[in-house]
Protein backbone atom coordinates (compact mmCIF):
# COMPACT_ATOMS: atom_id res chain seq x y z
CA UNK A 1 0.00 0.00 0.00
CA UNK A 2 2.74 2.34 0.69
CA UNK A 3 4.31 1.69 -2.70
CA UNK A 4 1.16 2.39 -4.21
CA UNK A 5 0.17 5.48 -2.03
CA UNK A 6 3.82 7.31 -2.72
CA UNK A 7 3.47 6.38 -6.19
CA UNK A 8 -0.02 9.28 -6.59
CA UNK A 9 1.84 11.65 -4.34
CA UNK A 10 4.87 12.08 -6.47
CA UNK A 11 5.23 14.91 -9.29
CA UNK A 12 2.98 14.75 -12.07
CA UNK A 13 5.09 14.10 -15.42
CA UNK A 14 4.25 14.55 -18.85
CA UNK A 15 2.97 11.41 -20.50
CA UNK A 16 4.06 13.04 -24.15
CA UNK A 17 8.06 12.79 -22.98
CA UNK A 18 9.53 9.54 -22.20
CA UNK A 19 8.44 8.46 -18.87
CA UNK A 20 11.39 8.89 -16.48
CA UNK A 21 12.18 6.37 -13.19
CA UNK A 22 12.93 8.53 -10.32
CA UNK A 23 14.52 7.05 -6.88
CA UNK A 24 13.26 8.87 -3.67
CA UNK A 25 14.63 7.72 -0.56
CA UNK A 26 11.47 7.99 2.00
CA UNK A 27 12.14 8.37 5.94
CA UNK A 28 11.73 4.39 5.65
CA UNK A 29 14.61 4.04 3.74
CA UNK A 30 12.38 2.24 0.36
CA UNK A 31 13.11 3.19 -2.65
CA UNK A 32 10.22 3.76 -4.80
CA UNK A 33 9.14 4.02 -8.80
CA UNK A 34 7.05 6.78 -9.71
CA UNK A 35 5.40 6.93 -13.15
CA UNK A 36 2.13 8.32 -14.18
CA UNK A 37 0.04 6.06 -13.70
CA UNK A 38 -2.89 7.70 -14.88
CA UNK A 39 -2.17 8.70 -18.09
CA UNK A 40 -0.61 5.05 -18.74
CA UNK A 41 -4.67 3.73 -18.63
CA UNK A 42 -6.24 3.06 -21.67
CA UNK A 43 -8.75 5.47 -23.47
CA UNK A 44 -11.64 3.91 -22.71
CA UNK A 45 -10.71 3.73 -19.13
CA UNK A 46 -10.70 7.51 -18.91
CA UNK A 47 -13.15 9.02 -20.78
CA UNK A 48 -15.16 6.25 -18.49
CA UNK A 49 -13.53 8.46 -15.29
CA UNK A 50 -13.78 11.65 -16.76
CA UNK A 51 -17.98 10.86 -17.22
CA UNK A 52 -18.41 11.20 -13.71
CA UNK A 53 -17.72 15.09 -14.36
CA UNK A 54 -19.09 18.17 -15.69
CA UNK A 55 -18.21 18.87 -19.33
CA UNK A 56 -16.40 22.03 -18.27
CA UNK A 57 -14.52 19.93 -15.40
CA UNK A 58 -13.50 17.62 -18.03
CA UNK A 59 -12.62 19.66 -20.80
CA UNK A 60 -9.94 21.43 -18.31
CA UNK A 61 -7.73 18.51 -18.29
CA UNK A 62 -6.75 18.98 -21.87
CA UNK A 63 -4.45 21.29 -20.17
CA UNK A 64 -2.51 18.79 -18.69
CA UNK A 65 -0.48 17.29 -21.93
CA UNK A 66 -1.00 16.19 -25.63
CA UNK A 67 -2.36 12.69 -24.34
CA UNK A 68 -5.04 14.28 -22.42
CA UNK A 69 -6.04 17.21 -24.80
CA UNK A 70 -8.76 16.10 -26.94
CA UNK A 71 -9.70 13.00 -24.42
CA UNK A 72 -12.53 15.07 -23.39
CA UNK A 73 -14.59 15.19 -27.09
CA UNK A 74 -14.65 11.18 -27.26
CA UNK A 75 -16.48 11.26 -24.02
CA UNK A 76 -20.40 9.09 -24.12
CA UNK A 77 -21.80 11.73 -21.74
CA UNK A 78 -22.34 15.77 -22.22
CA UNK A 79 -22.93 17.31 -18.85
CA UNK A 80 -23.94 21.10 -19.50
CA UNK A 81 -24.80 23.27 -15.89
CA UNK A 82 -25.27 27.39 -15.79
CA UNK A 83 -26.36 28.68 -12.70
CA UNK A 84 -25.25 31.95 -13.16
CA UNK A 85 -27.97 35.12 -13.80
CA UNK A 86 -28.05 37.17 -16.88
CA UNK A 87 -30.23 39.78 -14.45
CA UNK A 88 -28.66 42.73 -13.65
CA UNK A 89 -30.35 45.46 -11.07
CA UNK A 90 -30.98 48.94 -12.58
CA UNK A 91 -31.20 51.48 -9.38
CA UNK A 92 -32.98 53.73 -12.00
CA UNK A 93 -36.49 51.92 -12.30
CA UNK A 94 -35.51 49.78 -9.32
CA UNK A 95 -35.80 46.52 -11.64
CA UNK A 96 -33.84 43.51 -12.79
CA UNK A 97 -33.15 43.10 -16.63
CA UNK A 98 -31.88 40.96 -19.16
CA UNK A 99 -27.76 42.02 -20.03
CA UNK A 100 -27.48 40.32 -22.90
CA UNK A 101 -24.26 41.96 -23.41
CA UNK A 102 -22.93 41.15 -19.96
CA UNK A 103 -20.21 39.03 -19.47
CA UNK A 104 -22.45 35.92 -17.91
CA UNK A 105 -24.39 35.74 -21.53
CA UNK A 106 -21.24 35.76 -23.07
CA UNK A 107 -19.76 32.40 -20.72
CA UNK A 108 -23.40 30.82 -21.15
CA UNK A 109 -23.15 31.54 -25.20
CA UNK A 110 -19.58 29.89 -25.53
CA UNK A 111 -20.85 26.68 -23.28
CA UNK A 112 -23.72 26.23 -25.72
CA UNK A 113 -21.44 26.22 -28.66
CA UNK A 114 -18.88 23.85 -26.96
CA UNK A 115 -21.14 21.31 -26.09
CA UNK A 116 -22.83 21.91 -29.59
CA UNK A 117 -19.97 21.08 -31.46
CA UNK A 118 -19.29 18.38 -28.96
CA UNK A 119 -22.18 16.79 -29.50
CA UNK A 120 -21.97 16.67 -33.45
CA UNK A 121 -18.75 15.28 -33.06
CA UNK A 122 -20.06 12.43 -31.71
CA UNK A 123 -20.12 8.96 -34.33
CA UNK A 124 -23.41 8.14 -34.54
CA UNK A 125 -25.46 6.52 -31.47
CA UNK A 126 -22.49 6.68 -29.60
CA UNK A 127 -24.09 9.62 -27.32
CA UNK A 128 -24.80 7.50 -23.75
CA UNK A 129 -26.41 10.80 -22.17
CA UNK A 130 -27.24 14.82 -22.51
CA UNK A 131 -27.25 16.70 -19.28
CA UNK A 132 -29.12 20.21 -19.09
CA UNK A 133 -29.44 22.32 -15.92
CA UNK A 134 -30.39 25.55 -15.99
CA UNK A 135 -30.62 27.86 -12.74
CA UNK A 136 -33.14 30.04 -14.64
CA UNK A 137 -35.42 29.98 -18.22
CA UNK A 138 -35.10 32.79 -20.32
CA UNK A 139 -37.26 33.39 -23.44
CA UNK A 140 -33.70 34.04 -25.48
CA UNK A 141 -32.57 30.38 -24.36
CA UNK A 142 -34.81 28.81 -26.10
CA UNK A 143 -33.21 28.20 -29.24
CA UNK A 144 -30.18 26.91 -27.62
CA UNK A 145 -32.34 24.64 -25.42
CA UNK A 146 -34.07 23.24 -28.37
CA UNK A 147 -30.82 23.09 -30.87
CA UNK A 148 -29.39 21.05 -27.97
CA UNK A 149 -31.95 18.53 -27.29
CA UNK A 150 -31.78 18.00 -31.31
CA UNK A 151 -28.61 18.00 -31.73
CA UNK A 152 -28.33 15.07 -28.74
CA UNK A 153 -31.67 13.25 -30.40
CA UNK A 154 -30.11 13.07 -33.75
CA UNK A 155 -27.00 11.46 -31.95
CA UNK A 156 -29.48 8.60 -30.66
CA UNK A 157 -28.82 9.65 -27.46
CA UNK A 158 -29.91 6.99 -24.80
CA UNK A 159 -30.52 9.24 -21.74
CA UNK A 160 -31.51 12.55 -22.01
CA UNK A 161 -31.98 15.02 -18.42
CA UNK A 162 -32.67 17.86 -18.71
CA UNK A 163 -33.74 20.40 -15.93
CA UNK A 164 -35.11 24.04 -16.50
CA UNK A 165 -35.78 27.10 -13.56
CA UNK A 166 -38.45 29.06 -13.61
CA UNK A 167 -39.31 31.81 -15.91
CA UNK A 168 -39.25 34.97 -13.57
CA UNK A 169 -40.10 38.01 -15.71
CA UNK A 170 -43.74 35.83 -15.81
CA UNK A 171 -45.83 33.87 -13.19
CA UNK A 172 -45.70 31.01 -15.42
CA UNK A 173 -44.08 30.33 -18.27
CA UNK A 174 -44.92 28.69 -22.04
CA UNK A 175 -43.76 25.10 -23.07
CA UNK A 176 -40.47 25.39 -22.70
CA UNK A 177 -38.04 22.29 -23.26
CA UNK A 178 -40.95 20.30 -24.30
CA UNK A 179 -41.20 22.62 -27.45
CA UNK A 180 -38.60 20.53 -29.24
CA UNK A 181 -39.81 18.69 -32.13
CA UNK A 182 -38.25 15.68 -31.47
CA UNK A 183 -38.58 15.00 -27.81
CA UNK A 184 -41.53 12.88 -27.96
CA UNK A 185 -40.37 10.72 -31.08
CA UNK A 186 -36.89 9.70 -30.23
CA UNK A 187 -36.28 6.03 -30.69
CA UNK A 188 -32.79 5.76 -28.99
CA UNK A 189 -34.07 6.99 -25.81
CA UNK A 190 -33.84 4.76 -22.46
CA UNK A 191 -34.60 6.97 -20.09
CA UNK A 192 -35.67 10.98 -20.04
CA UNK A 193 -35.89 13.34 -17.32
CA UNK A 194 -37.38 17.03 -17.45
CA UNK A 195 -38.15 19.56 -14.90
CA UNK A 196 -39.44 22.49 -15.53
CA UNK A 197 -40.80 24.69 -12.84
CA UNK A 198 -44.27 26.27 -13.13
CA UNK A 199 -44.21 25.38 -17.47
CA UNK A 200 -47.39 24.28 -19.16
CA UNK A 201 -47.62 20.19 -19.60
CA UNK A 202 -48.60 19.78 -23.31
CA UNK A 203 -48.06 16.61 -25.49
CA UNK A 204 -48.45 16.54 -29.21
CA UNK A 205 -50.76 14.20 -30.63
CA UNK A 206 -48.35 11.82 -31.45
CA UNK A 207 -45.97 10.42 -29.60
CA UNK A 208 -43.21 7.67 -30.42
CA UNK A 209 -41.05 6.28 -27.91
CA UNK A 210 -40.31 2.83 -28.16
CA UNK A 211 -37.39 1.87 -25.97
CA UNK A 212 -38.42 4.38 -23.39
CA UNK A 213 -37.99 2.61 -19.81
CA UNK A 214 -37.84 5.36 -17.44
CA UNK A 215 -39.30 8.73 -17.50
CA UNK A 216 -39.60 11.69 -14.73
CA UNK A 217 -41.51 14.90 -14.96
CA UNK A 218 -41.21 17.22 -12.71
CA UNK A 219 -42.67 20.66 -11.68
CA UNK A 220 -45.35 20.64 -14.58
CA UNK A 221 -48.55 22.50 -14.41
CA UNK A 222 -51.05 19.72 -16.68
CA UNK A 223 -53.89 22.31 -18.38
CA UNK A 224 -55.78 19.33 -20.18
CA UNK A 225 -56.92 15.61 -19.67
CA UNK A 226 -55.60 14.06 -22.88
CA UNK A 227 -51.51 14.81 -22.56
CA UNK A 228 -50.54 12.24 -20.03
CA UNK A 229 -52.79 9.31 -21.01
CA UNK A 230 -51.29 10.14 -24.73
CA UNK A 231 -47.83 10.02 -23.63
CA UNK A 232 -48.38 6.55 -21.75
CA UNK A 233 -49.81 5.08 -24.55
CA UNK A 234 -46.56 6.51 -27.04
CA UNK A 235 -44.41 4.03 -24.30
CA UNK A 236 -45.45 0.82 -24.78
CA UNK A 237 -42.51 -0.94 -22.67
CA UNK A 238 -42.56 2.16 -19.86
CA UNK A 239 -41.07 0.46 -16.51
CA UNK A 240 -40.63 3.76 -14.12
CA UNK A 241 -42.71 7.11 -13.88
CA UNK A 242 -42.26 9.59 -11.86
CA UNK A 243 -44.79 12.28 -12.02
CA UNK A 244 -44.86 15.57 -10.20
CA UNK A 245 -47.45 18.28 -10.96
CA UNK A 246 -49.87 20.39 -10.19
CA UNK A 247 -53.26 22.49 -11.62
CA UNK A 248 -54.48 26.16 -12.25
CA UNK A 249 -57.50 26.68 -9.45
CA UNK A 250 -60.18 27.01 -12.25
CA UNK A 251 -58.47 24.97 -14.60
CA UNK A 252 -60.21 22.36 -16.87
CA UNK A 253 -58.50 19.15 -15.56
CA UNK A 254 -61.28 17.23 -13.73
CA UNK A 255 -59.68 13.48 -14.35
CA UNK A 256 -56.05 12.18 -13.96
CA UNK A 257 -55.43 8.95 -16.05
CA UNK A 258 -53.00 6.52 -16.09
CA UNK A 259 -53.23 3.32 -17.18
CA UNK A 260 -50.37 0.97 -18.81
CA UNK A 261 -49.75 -2.38 -18.58
CA UNK A 262 -45.90 -2.17 -18.25
CA UNK A 263 -45.75 0.20 -15.17
CA UNK A 264 -43.65 -1.28 -12.16
CA UNK A 265 -43.28 1.64 -10.23
CA UNK A 266 -44.94 5.07 -9.98
CA UNK A 267 -44.26 8.26 -8.04
CA UNK A 268 -47.33 10.79 -8.42
CA UNK A 269 -47.44 13.74 -6.58
CA UNK A 270 -50.42 15.90 -7.55
CA UNK A 271 -51.16 19.08 -5.80
CA UNK A 272 -54.53 19.88 -7.10
CA UNK A 273 -58.50 20.87 -5.38
CA UNK A 274 -60.83 18.16 -6.74
CA UNK A 275 -59.04 15.78 -9.05
CA UNK A 276 -60.32 12.32 -10.07
CA UNK A 277 -57.19 10.24 -9.76
CA UNK A 278 -57.47 6.83 -11.65
CA UNK A 279 -54.67 4.55 -11.89
CA UNK A 280 -54.74 1.59 -13.79
CA UNK A 281 -51.34 -0.12 -13.63
CA UNK A 282 -51.79 -3.97 -13.68
CA UNK A 283 -48.31 -4.54 -13.30
CA UNK A 284 -47.16 -2.29 -10.68
CA UNK A 285 -44.88 -3.05 -8.13
CA UNK A 286 -43.88 -0.19 -6.13
CA UNK A 287 -46.30 2.84 -5.77
CA UNK A 288 -45.89 6.32 -4.10
CA UNK A 289 -48.88 8.78 -3.98
CA UNK A 290 -48.37 11.91 -2.62
CA UNK A 291 -51.72 14.02 -2.97
CA UNK A 292 -52.44 17.38 -1.60
CA UNK A 293 -56.04 18.35 -2.07
CA UNK A 294 -59.65 17.06 -1.47
CA UNK A 295 -59.07 14.20 -4.80
CA UNK A 296 -60.80 11.07 -5.27
CA UNK A 297 -58.27 8.17 -5.75
CA UNK A 298 -58.88 4.74 -7.55
CA UNK A 299 -56.15 2.48 -7.85
CA UNK A 300 -56.13 -1.00 -9.27
CA UNK A 301 -52.70 -2.90 -8.98
CA UNK A 302 -53.50 -6.22 -8.24
CA UNK A 303 -49.62 -7.06 -8.05
CA UNK A 304 -48.44 -4.25 -5.89
CA UNK A 305 -45.81 -4.90 -3.21
CA UNK A 306 -44.88 -1.44 -1.66
CA UNK A 307 -47.62 1.02 -0.94
CA UNK A 308 -46.92 4.34 -0.08
CA UNK A 309 -49.81 6.98 0.25
CA UNK A 310 -49.58 10.36 2.22
CA UNK A 311 -52.60 12.94 1.36
CA UNK A 312 -55.60 14.85 2.67
CA UNK A 313 -58.34 12.21 0.13
CA UNK A 314 -61.44 12.22 0.30
CA UNK A 315 -62.19 8.85 -0.99
CA UNK A 316 -59.67 5.86 -1.74
CA UNK A 317 -60.97 2.86 -3.65
CA UNK A 318 -58.50 0.18 -3.91
CA UNK A 319 -58.90 -2.86 -6.25
CA UNK A 320 -58.80 -5.72 -5.35
CA UNK A 321 -57.59 -5.90 -1.80
CA UNK A 322 -53.55 -6.61 -2.26
CA UNK A 323 -52.89 -9.95 -1.00
CA UNK A 324 -49.40 -9.50 -2.24
CA UNK A 325 -48.87 -6.35 -0.68
CA UNK A 326 -45.48 -6.86 2.15
CA UNK A 327 -44.94 -2.82 2.28
CA UNK A 328 -47.33 0.19 3.39
CA UNK A 329 -46.74 3.57 4.29
CA UNK A 330 -49.83 5.27 5.26
CA UNK A 331 -50.62 8.97 6.29
CA UNK A 332 -53.95 10.41 5.93
CA UNK A 333 -53.59 13.92 6.29
CA UNK A 334 -55.86 15.94 8.97
CA UNK A 335 -55.46 19.32 8.72
CA UNK A 336 -57.13 20.30 11.89
CA UNK A 337 -58.64 18.54 15.11
CA UNK A 338 -61.39 15.66 14.15
CA UNK A 339 -65.27 16.35 14.78
CA UNK A 340 -67.94 13.65 14.07
CA UNK A 341 -69.61 16.39 12.92
CA UNK A 342 -67.96 17.53 9.67
CA UNK A 343 -68.45 15.64 6.80
CA UNK A 344 -65.02 16.04 5.23
CA UNK A 345 -62.98 14.43 7.67
CA UNK A 346 -65.30 11.86 8.48
CA UNK A 347 -64.64 10.95 4.54
CA UNK A 348 -60.97 10.77 5.85
CA UNK A 349 -61.50 8.49 8.11
CA UNK A 350 -63.39 5.98 5.30
CA UNK A 351 -59.96 7.05 3.45
CA UNK A 352 -57.73 5.61 6.82
CA UNK A 353 -60.03 2.59 7.19
CA UNK A 354 -59.99 1.60 3.39
CA UNK A 355 -56.12 1.91 3.37
CA UNK A 356 -55.98 -0.42 6.59
CA UNK A 357 -57.90 -3.01 5.48
CA UNK A 358 -56.60 -3.47 2.03
CA UNK A 359 -53.08 -4.09 4.01
CA UNK A 360 -54.27 -6.70 5.70
CA UNK A 361 -51.12 -8.92 4.02
CA UNK A 362 -48.32 -6.55 4.81
CA UNK A 363 -45.18 -7.56 7.02
CA UNK A 364 -44.35 -3.94 7.21
CA UNK A 365 -46.44 -0.78 8.22
CA UNK A 366 -45.90 2.75 8.90
CA UNK A 367 -48.09 4.64 10.14
CA UNK A 368 -48.70 8.58 10.52
CA UNK A 369 -49.81 9.76 14.15
CA UNK A 370 -52.76 11.53 12.62
CA UNK A 371 -53.91 8.01 10.37
CA UNK A 372 -54.30 6.08 13.78
CA UNK A 373 -56.46 9.49 14.91
CA UNK A 374 -58.80 9.08 12.28
CA UNK A 375 -58.87 5.02 12.70
CA UNK A 376 -59.94 5.79 16.04
CA UNK A 377 -62.97 7.98 14.75
CA UNK A 378 -63.94 5.61 12.21
CA UNK A 379 -64.98 3.61 14.53
CA UNK A 380 -64.58 0.22 12.69
CA UNK A 381 -63.42 -2.58 13.34
CA UNK A 382 -59.79 -3.34 11.93
CA UNK A 383 -59.06 -6.77 10.21
CA UNK A 384 -56.40 -8.74 11.45
CA UNK A 385 -53.03 -8.60 10.38
CA UNK A 386 -51.85 -11.98 10.84
CA UNK A 387 -48.30 -11.44 9.00
CA UNK A 388 -47.42 -8.33 10.27
CA UNK A 389 -44.22 -8.18 12.07
CA UNK A 390 -42.95 -4.56 12.12
CA UNK A 391 -45.06 -1.31 13.18
CA UNK A 392 -43.33 1.80 13.53
CA UNK A 393 -45.57 5.69 14.21
CA UNK A 394 -44.54 8.48 13.09
CA UNK A 395 -45.15 12.19 14.76
CA UNK A 396 -46.40 15.33 12.54
CA UNK A 397 -46.26 18.17 15.68
CA UNK A 398 -48.93 20.24 14.36
CA UNK A 399 -51.42 17.80 15.13
CA UNK A 400 -52.57 18.26 18.61
CA UNK A 401 -54.78 15.26 19.16
CA UNK A 402 -52.79 12.23 20.56
CA UNK A 403 -54.50 10.73 23.32
CA UNK A 404 -57.19 8.95 21.35
CA UNK A 405 -54.35 7.68 19.27
CA UNK A 406 -52.91 5.63 22.35
CA UNK A 407 -56.46 3.96 22.46
CA UNK A 408 -56.69 3.26 19.19
CA UNK A 409 -53.02 2.26 19.62
CA UNK A 410 -54.53 -1.10 21.92
CA UNK A 411 -56.29 -1.99 18.92
CA UNK A 412 -54.29 -2.04 16.46
CA UNK A 413 -51.86 -4.21 18.84
CA UNK A 414 -54.35 -6.55 19.40
CA UNK A 415 -55.07 -7.24 15.82
CA UNK A 416 -51.20 -7.75 15.01
CA UNK A 417 -51.30 -11.07 16.91
CA UNK A 418 -46.95 -11.99 15.10
CA UNK A 419 -45.87 -8.21 15.98
CA UNK A 420 -42.16 -8.60 16.74
CA UNK A 421 -41.05 -4.91 16.21
CA UNK A 422 -42.55 -1.77 17.84
CA UNK A 423 -40.98 1.62 16.74
CA UNK A 424 -42.15 5.14 17.69
CA UNK A 425 -40.29 7.84 16.05
CA UNK A 426 -41.26 9.77 19.09
CA UNK A 427 -43.95 9.07 21.86
CA UNK A 428 -46.97 11.23 20.60
CA UNK A 429 -49.15 13.18 23.47
CA UNK A 430 -50.72 16.80 23.60
CA UNK A 431 -48.35 18.87 25.38
CA UNK A 432 -51.01 21.35 26.29
CA UNK A 433 -51.95 17.97 28.67
CA UNK A 434 -51.36 19.16 32.43
CA UNK A 435 -49.33 16.01 34.82
CA UNK A 436 -52.42 15.75 36.27
CA UNK A 437 -54.34 14.66 33.61
CA UNK A 438 -51.78 12.63 32.15
CA UNK A 439 -51.56 9.87 34.79
CA UNK A 440 -55.16 9.79 34.02
CA UNK A 441 -55.53 9.89 30.37
CA UNK A 442 -52.42 6.98 30.42
CA UNK A 443 -54.36 4.81 32.94
CA UNK A 444 -55.82 2.41 30.47
CA UNK A 445 -52.18 0.75 29.62
CA UNK A 446 -52.24 -0.63 32.98
CA UNK A 447 -55.97 -1.27 33.80
CA UNK A 448 -56.70 -3.23 30.49
CA UNK A 449 -55.57 -6.60 29.79
CA UNK A 450 -52.09 -7.08 27.55
CA UNK A 451 -52.85 -7.63 24.25
CA UNK A 452 -51.82 -11.12 23.53
CA UNK A 453 -49.38 -10.20 21.17
CA UNK A 454 -47.12 -8.18 23.16
CA UNK A 455 -46.12 -11.37 25.52
CA UNK A 456 -46.20 -13.58 22.79
CA UNK A 457 -44.25 -12.45 20.19
CA UNK A 458 -42.94 -9.41 20.36
CA UNK A 459 -38.59 -8.90 20.47
CA UNK A 460 -38.06 -5.22 20.48
CA UNK A 461 -39.44 -1.81 21.20
CA UNK A 462 -37.42 1.38 20.22
CA UNK A 463 -38.18 5.35 20.44
CA UNK A 464 -36.15 7.61 18.71
CA UNK A 465 -36.84 10.90 20.50
CA UNK A 466 -36.93 10.46 24.24
CA UNK A 467 -37.88 13.32 25.00
CA UNK A 468 -37.66 12.94 29.49
CA UNK A 469 -41.69 13.34 30.11
CA UNK A 470 -43.11 11.23 32.76
CA UNK A 471 -45.97 9.27 30.06
CA UNK A 472 -42.74 8.64 28.30
CA UNK A 473 -41.50 6.85 31.66
CA UNK A 474 -44.93 5.22 31.98
CA UNK A 475 -44.69 3.67 29.00
CA UNK A 476 -40.87 2.08 28.88
CA UNK A 477 -41.92 1.12 32.58
CA UNK A 478 -45.33 -1.00 31.34
CA UNK A 479 -43.79 -2.53 28.31
CA UNK A 480 -40.43 -3.58 30.62
CA UNK A 481 -42.61 -5.45 32.85
CA UNK A 482 -45.37 -6.92 31.03
CA UNK A 483 -43.37 -7.81 27.71
CA UNK A 484 -42.00 -11.23 28.20
CA UNK A 485 -40.37 -11.88 24.87
CA UNK A 486 -38.42 -8.82 24.95
CA UNK A 487 -35.15 -8.88 24.12
CA UNK A 488 -33.92 -5.27 23.82
CA UNK A 489 -35.17 -2.23 24.51
CA UNK A 490 -33.95 1.43 22.65
CA UNK A 491 -34.34 4.64 23.73
CA UNK A 492 -32.83 7.66 22.13
CA UNK A 493 -31.91 10.00 25.41
CA UNK A 494 -29.89 12.44 24.03
CA UNK A 495 -29.30 15.38 26.41
CA UNK A 496 -31.51 13.61 28.82
CA UNK A 497 -28.74 11.75 30.97
CA UNK A 498 -30.57 11.41 33.94
CA UNK A 499 -33.25 9.61 32.18
CA UNK A 500 -30.52 6.42 31.55
CA UNK A 501 -30.11 5.69 35.31
CA UNK A 502 -34.07 6.16 35.69
CA UNK A 503 -34.88 3.86 32.80
CA UNK A 504 -32.07 1.50 33.81
CA UNK A 505 -33.99 1.09 37.68
CA UNK A 506 -37.19 -0.51 35.84
CA UNK A 507 -37.72 -4.08 36.70
CA UNK A 508 -37.67 -6.07 33.59
CA UNK A 509 -40.13 -9.59 33.36
CA UNK A 510 -37.22 -10.63 31.12
CA UNK A 511 -33.85 -10.03 32.79
CA UNK A 512 -32.52 -11.31 29.14
CA UNK A 513 -33.58 -7.79 27.95
CA UNK A 514 -30.86 -5.59 26.98
CA UNK A 515 -32.02 -1.45 27.11
CA UNK A 516 -29.87 0.49 24.74
CA UNK A 517 -29.46 4.21 24.86
CA UNK A 518 -28.62 6.09 21.37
Amino acid sequence: MSRIRRSFLAPRIRSNRRQKTVKVQSQNHVKVDHVDRISALPNDLLCHILSFLATKKAAATSILSTRWRYLFTSLPNIHLEFDQSLRRFDPKSGKKYVDIMGPNYQRFARLVDCCHRLILQQKPYCLTKFHLSLEEFLEIFRVAIDSLICAAISCGVQQLEVFVGRDRSNAFSPPGILSCPGIFSCKTLLEMKLESRFTDFYVPETVSLPNLKILHLAQFILTDELSIPRLIQGCPVLIELSFDCLTYSEGEVLTLLIKSPSLEKIYLHCVTDEWDIVLDIPSAVNLECEVEGASKTSINAPKLQHLHFDGDAVKVNILPNHKSLVEARISVSCPYIVKTSDQEQLLRCEVAFELMNSSQSVVSLYLLDATVELLFYSQKLLPTFEKLTYLELEVRKYYDKHTRSWKMLSWLLESAPNLQVLVFDEVFWDDRIESSAEDKKFEFLSAEPVPLCLPIHLREVKIRKFNGKEYEFKLIDYILQNVKALKKMTVGVLGHFGARSKILSFKRCNNDCQIVFT
